[in-house]
Formats: structure tokens, sequence, C-alpha cells
């Protein structure tokens, strides 16, 4: 009887092992696909981020050079000059202009470029002493350009203005005028000026995007301004 009290402990004895080590290795093999799992989880929001397109992605080692092309209308906004001897006038505060910028988009928000352009300021026509005259002036930007997005706005993230920047530039204007009156007679005067605007971005591509942007243009000098409205195709020319 002391034999088979023995027997079947030692029995028991051995059931219990081979139900911890049973426990314990499906324990283990639990824990080995959690693992799996996260390291898979990990990989592909790695591979995720990657696929993040080139507008939008926030890598603070990520520098790019970008060129942005637009054009649109333009409208003179301050006093316009005209002669009181004119007859019949006919005037035209409206304009198209056309600009390019080149702008370096560095590891923090400040980005910085150089502009340039044209842009319409006015014309005008109409009868001095029974002679047709006609008067036209635009402008030629030359600035350096600051810009910053709004995307850093705590809480607003994911509305309008997420996609939204300002842009401010200040250098010279170079003003032409072109007068037609008993002959052609062309005339160029350089003025300091400054350019206010802001814009919205919205990605097409990994490189491209297309954009619209409102600007105040001032020619301080000679007192020409004009409010412009463009839209505009951004190209990532560069990233690295």
């Amino acid at each position: 009887m002391k034999n088979i009290s023995h027997c079947i402990g030692l029995i028991v004895l051995l059931l219990l092992i081979n139900n911890v080590a049973s426990a314990q290795r499906r324990q283990r093999s639990t824990d080995s696909t959690r693992i799996r799992r996260s390291w898979r989880l990990a990989n592909d929001t790695t591979r995720f981020r990657r696929r993040l397109p080139d507008s939008i992605r926030t890598r603070r080692w990520d520098y790019a050079l970008v060129v942005t092309a637009g054009g649109g209308l333009s409208y003179y906004a301050t006093h316009l000059g005209i002669p009181s001897n004119l007859e019949r006038p006919r005037i035209s505060r409206f304009g198209s202009p056309a600009s390019l910028r080149v702008m370096w988009y560095p590891d923090h928000r400040l980005r910085v470029g150089l502009e340039s352009g044209w842009t319409t300021m006015y014309n005008y026509r109409g009868t001095v002493a029974g002679e047709r005259t006609h008067v036209y002036v635009s402008a030629v930007p030359i600035l350096l350009v600051f810009s910053m997005p709004l995307a850093w706005i705590r809480g607003i993230e994911r509305n309008l203005v997420r996609r939204m920047a300002v842009t401010v530039g200040t250098g010279a204007y170079v003003n032409h005028s072109q007068l037609d009156y008993g002959g052609r007679v062309l005339s160029s005067t350089v003025s300091p000026g400054w350019m206010a605007g802001v814009s919205y971005t919205y990605p097409i591509g990994r490189r491209f995007r297309v954009a619209g942007e409102l600007k105040w243009f001032d020619a301080v000098a000679v007192k020409n301004a004009a409010f412009t409205a463009e839209a505009q195709l951004v190209w990532r020319a560069f990233s690295w």
C-alpha cells in the first residue's frame, strides 16, 4: 500500500510540474507574440510616417528649397493722380500680376527667401487738347521675404489655419511708367517698399502643392500700393 501511495503521489507531483511548465510555455508564447506584434506595429508606424506627404512631414532635420510661381488679379488701392486737363478719362485700377518666390525651409518655423515678379499698378487714357493719351504704370518688386506657417497655434491644428502661413517682405520696387502722347516716353524709378501677405496651401503630391495668397504691395517713396490675389503652384525642388 505504501508503494502504491508513493506512486500516486509521484504521479500527482509530475502532473503538477507538467501543468506549471505548460503554463510557463504558454506565458512565454503569449509574451513573444505580444513583442512581435508591438514590433510590427512600430515598423508599420515608421513606414506610415515615411509615407506621409512631403508637404506635411515635421522631421526637424528636413531642409528644403521651395519655388513658388503664381499669378492673378491686382487692384490699385491708393490715391490716383490724374491731370486736370485730361478729357473723357477712362481709368483702370485692375491688373494681372505675376510673382516668383524662392524660399529656404530650415529646421525651424521661420522661412526666408527672395521674391520678384511684375505687378500692374494702374493705367488711364483720355484726350488732352484733342490728342489721345495713355499712361501705364507697373512695378517690379525685389524683396527679401520671411514666412511663418500657423500650424503651431495650439487647439486649431485640424482646421483651416493649419495650412495657412503669414509672409512679410522688405526691399525695393522698380516702378515703370509709360506715357503715350505725341510719342512714347518710358521712365523708371526705384523706391523702397514692403509687402505683407497670407496664404493657404494644399498638397497635391509629394513635391507639389497649390496655394492661394492675398498680398499687399507698397512702394513707399512713389506712394504706389496694390492689393493682389494670386493662385500659386508650389514646388519642393530640393530636400535634404
